[in-house]
């Protein structure tokens, strides 16, 4: 079978491009939005339209699928969209309700005509704000939640055996290219805290951080951003402390041999639409430290994993509106961090048992061939059939 996608971009790779028994045509060049997406930014300083059309005939007549991310079809033929917020995607517009952007209204006709064989949200989570986002739209909810599937990403097991716990230094790795909205400066936070309070040293613990500490902008704290002094009290701690080593950017080969190596991992983040790093490090032998943020309690649950349990809000996510708010997850996140790192260092054979237990949890839930059997399986779903017709749709203007 082939599969047309419209890029070979991380997503696609992680959720889309997985089977070597299937034949991938990436149509981003084919697809005519790429060009009025880049007319309407530049010229019209217009926001992306997510959206895929493009002449699928010249693929050939074999069996064949599209394959989006993130994006709905318009062009005729059989369709699959995998997403990790809301499908259809619609940036906000000033002055306009989400649910009131005639844009959202026309696409989410095509996801719930025929064409469109299946939508796959990526987490539970992701799911239940779908389902929540088609509770404004009764007519199309029931076709669209008919072929709504949850399919969690694969991820190959990259260490048999769990973590034997250490019986001097226990090594820590946090992995974050947006250093800061993966919580970098929280771990560094909360082992400095630890340090200073007399409760752990730097013959305990290392501490490994793989990030680029000059991405300083968080976009889970709004207009409420940290400061240059924040960032340099941040660096003069990670210049300063022994116990901190930190690359701003490793080859993967060398990530997972660190993680191979690790006997926790770190992502106290502040955003995450899912935590893909988390699945590497559990896939590894590494269990992980997290905060509660969308899919992560779905990937990270208890005894095979810590988490950092924050109010959330109706998006699963942290809820920053005041300087106040931030400041007051900050100061949770750090104390919650520090009694999960003060806990291991006092239990180290936990460490053990919830690594052999992060391995097992990838093994059974995230197994590559399971979850290309599932793919498969929606691609050749029989079309549900509703009252909604091709013609209903209607046409988009490409201006």
């Amino acid at each position: 079978m082939k599969i047309i996608i419209s890029g070979k971009g991380y997503p696609e790779k992680r959720n889309i491009v997985t089977d070597v028994k299937k034949t991938y045509i990436d149509f981003h060049s084919r697809n005519i939005w790429t060009y009025i997406n880049a007319f309407r930014g530049k010229i019209l300083k217009r926001n992306k339209l997510f959206i895929f059309s493009a002449p699928l005939w010249s693929a050939g007549n074999d069996k064949k699928v599209v394959h989006l991310f993130n994006e709905v079809a318009t062009s005729r033929g059989r369709w699959v969209s995998t997403f990790e917020t809301e499908l259809p995607r619609v940036l906000p517009v000033p002055g306009v309700a989400k649910t009131a952007n005639p844009l959202l209204k026309k696409l989410m006709r095509h996801v719930a005509a025929p064409d469109c064989a299946g939508i796959i949200a990526i987490s539970e989570a992701t799911r239940k704000i779908e389902l929540k986002l088609l509770d404004a739209f009764p007519i199309e909810r029931e076709a669209i939640a008919d072929k709504l599937h949850v399919l969690h990403p694969p991820q190959p097991v990259l260490y048999e055996g769990g973590r034997a716990p250490a019986a001097d230094k226990m090594v820590f790795t946090f992995v974050g290219n947006e250093f800061y909205r993966k919580g970098g400066a929280e771990v560094v936070m909360a082992f400095s805290e630890l340090m200073d309070e007399g409760v752990i040293s730097a013959d305990q613990i290392s501490v490994n951080l793989i990030g680029d500490i000059k991405k300083q902008h968080n976009i889970a704290h709004h207009e409420w951003q940290d400061d240059a002094d924040f960032h340099h009290q941040i660096e003069t701690l990670i210049a300063e402390r022994s116990v901190f080593t930190h690359h701003t950017g490793l080859p993967n080969d060398a990530v997972m041999q660190l993680l191979r190596n690790t006997h926790v991992g770190l992502l106290p983040t502040w955003q995450d639409t899912y935590g893909f790093s988390v699945l590497e490090m559990q896939a590894c032998g590494c269990p992980v430290i997290t905060t509660n943020v969308r899919a992560l309690p779905e990937i990270n649950p208890a005894q095979s994993g810590w988490l950092i349990n924050c109010p959330l809000n109706d998006m699963f996510e942290l809820n920053v509106d005041t300087l106040a708010e931030k400041m007051a997850l900050r100061i949770l996140i750090v104390s919650q961090l520090k009694a999960h790192i003060k806990a291991i260092l006092e239990d180290r054979m936990r460490v053990a048992d919830y690594s052999a237990a992060a391995v097992n949890r990838i093994r059974q839930h995230h197994d590559p061939d399971k979850f290309n059997r599932a793919l498969s399986a929606i691609y050749g779903a029989k079309d549900t059939r509703s009252s909604f017709d091709r013609s209903e749709a209607g046409t988009l203007k490409r201006s």
